[in-house]
């Protein structure tokens, strides 16, 4: 079950460390994507129980966050019936 931003937006991305949060945090607001803080969803794994949403149709970012040295643990597409990696 889906709620909050997550709902809206249907990109979720975790992190090893909230210092690597933080610093996608950065590279969104750089570029002007809209993007939510929420707590891990149980169902996947996160070094720091930290996972920013964000709109899925601006998936291009990925490529930014990783240019800058941000390290994902994963990227997932959020659906109504479950989490499914996005291959980049």
């Amino acid at each position: 079950m889906l709620y909050g931003k997550l709902k809206e937006y249907r990109a979720i991305l975790t992190f090893p460390s909230l210092t690597e949060a933080l610093g996608a945090e950065r590279v969104f607001s750089r570029y002007e994507c809209p993007f939510a803080t929420i707590p891990t969803p149980i169902r996947l794994r996160s070094g720091c129980n930290t996972a920013l949403c964000f709109p899925l149709e601006r998936k291009e970012i990925i490529e930014d966050l990783i240019d800058d040295g941000v390290v994902l643990t994963g990227m997932y597409e959020a659906r109504e019936e479950g989490f499914f990696s996005i291959v980049w």
